[in-house]
């Protein structure tokens, strides 16, 4: 048994960062119904990587939900929301701020239908602030956080991650903070309120520059892939691409020049300390280390250091880390069948528990491919349906 069997939450969101945090609980048992704009649907449904018109990028994120195309803004599209609200446990949504006020959908609203209900929101700058009617996308927040002010190299411009980090980070936040709301609940049969940022968010893994310039008035300086209390802690050219070293110890120094045979850069005096190391990396020691690796392959190197139980890595292209026997050992590329994609690999799941595994075994939901069943199950005759089909209040797959 999936430890949120049993939990009904009724998911408003779309696009990444919201739908990250649905597709986690569905991993782990909710039932999650997805609500989508008829005739439209999610955003992520026209998101690259397309096969016949549909989307990989959203059958990843939504993987094991339901969908229910309606139209919100209508008196009976709101009508069917609420009725699915009644007995839900959570509701999510990730729309810009105000959004579902509009919508007449409310926390306050929601908790005259259902007092007990878990209500979480996700956006840019969150539910308060000066700057809470500002739309927030992962790269404008990267900017804003300060998190691209720590990332790239100290010559070079403040630079974005490759992933949408965000968006990854404040969705795995959202997933956080509904479980132990659901711990809360269980215990007290209270629900509330959650406000997750996406800029919050980021802002929380500036690891030591707040508080470097909290306690020195300064921030340090971007240092690319280096590291400046650890020499060499850094990625080094290869002569098929790079690979990645952390020598923490004097010791571990040692053990890295005589893998690689670099006995004159052990018996320097100049790289002794890993003090000194550091105050000579930039001047000479990167170069004298490139002037060796660049001779061989990263793979290579990378099994002579594991052996001698130092820590490195190649850099893996994606095609890479995919072909990697620990990646497929932890079951991180999972196939399945989808209904428009056919059958599709797509990463697993990262929470690995003992006695109550995730997974899922289905691909996402078609637009609207389960508007009846839910409709049934609230008590819609046939002809109610067809009705609410014909005024385009609800679409069906």
């Amino acid at each position: 048994m999936k430890p949120l069997e049993g939990i009904k939450v009724v998911d408003f969101t779309q696009a990444h960062a919201g739908s990250l945090a649905t597709m986690i609980l569905a991993d782990f048992g909710a039932e999650v119904i997805k609500i989508e704009r008829a005739g439209v649907g999610d955003m992520a449904r026209y998101w690259v990587p397309m096969k016949d018109g549909n989307s990989a990028y959203y059958s990843y994120l939504n993987r094991g939900k339901k969908s229910i195309g309606l139209n919100a803004s209508t008196d009976e599209g709101r009508e069917i929301i609420f009725k699915l609200i009644k007995d839900a446990d959570v509701l999510c949504e990730n729309f810009k701020y105000g959004s579902m006020e509009r919508m007449g959908l409310s926390y306050e609203e929601v908790k005259k239908v259902n007092p007990n209900i878990i209500y979480a929101s996700l956006n840019g700058f969150g539910q308060t602030g000066p700057m809470k009617n500002v739309i927030g996308l992962d790269l404008q927040l990267q900017a804003m956080s300060g998190f691209m002010d720590r990332t790239g190299f100290p010559d070079g411009p403040p630079t974005k991650a490759g992933p949408a980090m965000g968006d990854q980070l404040s969705g795995t936040y959202m997933a956080t903070a509904i479980n132990l709301a659901l711990i809360h609940k269980k215990k007290t049969g209270e629900g509330q309120r959650i406000d997750i940022s996406i800029l919050d968010s980021l802002f929380s893994i500036l690891e030591a520059a707040p508080m470097t310039y909290c306690l020195r008035g300064e921030v340090p300086l971007r240092v690319g892939n280096s590291y400046p209390s650890i020499s060499p802690y850094d990625t080094l050219k290869t002569k098929d691409g790079y690979v990645s070293v952390g020598i923490s110890t004097d010791r571990q120094w040692e053990k890295f020049c005589d893998a690689l045979g670099m006995e004159d850069l052990k018996a320097d005096e100049r790289y002794k300390t890993n003090e000194s190391r550091g105050d000579y990396y930039e001047s000479g020691l990167k170069e004298a280390l490139e002037a060796v690796t660049s001779k061989m392959s990263k793979f290579e190197i990378e099994k002579i250091l594991r052996d001698a139980r130092l820590a490195c890595g190649a850099v893996y292209t994606v095609s890479e880390a995919m072909e990697s026997e620990q990646i497929k050992d932890r079951n991180m590329l999972v196939t399945v069948n989808d209904k428009a994609l056919g059958e599709i690999t797509i990463p697993g799941t990262v929470i690995k528990m003992s006695e109550t595994p995730g997974g899922f075994d289905e691909g996402a939901p078609l637009l609207g491919e389960h508007t009846e069943h839910y409709l049934k199950s609230l008590g819609y005759t046939d002809e109610q349906v067809k009705d609410l089909v014909e005024k385009k209040i609800i679409e069906m797959a």
